[in-house]
């Protein structure tokens, strides 16, 4: 009997040029005051996260993207603007506090994992982008540089994230467009 491949997948929203350079800044003026052993977030990783789903099997791929298809995905305004420490997770991140329409998209991908009996986070959804990895500090220094970012995505992602030797790489396996009339769209 052949093994069934999986992917590690999650949910979120890519970040415009003018969105990265304002974070990568933010990185630069971190980066002296993190561990050596940290790992940056590469640029082209840099997203916002609505939620991760873990190993997906190739049977269940199908059905969870025909139920992010049915979704309602609407347009939205979110702020990040609060650099955090998540010790446990060993991670520094620019965060917010979660406008409606994204907590909408939120509440509906978790319906959609339980349904399909996939992992995702047991914490309360924040809206988040990654900054930093495998962090060994006790506490954030104050920055002399703004840490406000207003994004205005166009499109929700589904993405596969893939370990190399060096770093993880994420690609954008579904995309779909964030829209404006959600009525015809149904919570799953």
């Amino acid at each position: 009997m052949q093994a069934t491949s999986s992917r590690r997948l999650f949910v979120g929203f890519g970040l415009k040029k003018s969105e990265i350079e304002k974070t990568s800044l933010i990185k630069q003026r971190l980066s002296p005051f993190v561990n050596d052993t940290a790992k940056v977030v590469d640029n082209s990783n840099l997203h916002m996260t609505l939620g991760f789903l873990g190993q997906i099997d190739q049977t269940s791929y199908a059905s969870v993207v025909d139920a992010i298809e049915l979704m309602p995905k609407p347009t939205f305004m979110q702020v990040l603007d609060t650099l955090s420490l998540w010790q446990s997770a060993r991670l520094i991140c620019l965060k917010g506090h979660a406008s409606e329409p994204l907590l909408l998209m939120a509440q509906s991908l978790l319906l959609i994992a339980k349904n399909h009996k996939v992992l995702i986070s047991e914490h309360q959804y924040v809206p988040h982008i990654s900054l930093f990895r495998q962090v060994n500090i006790t506490a954030l220094p104050t920055l002399r540089c703004t840490t406000r970012l207003s994004l205005m995505p166009t499109e929700l992602h589904l993405y596969q994230s893939i370990k190399n030797k060096r770093q993880t790489d994420y690609s954008v396996l579904k995309s779909w467009p964030l829209t404006e009339d959600n009525k015809k769209a149904a919570i799953i």
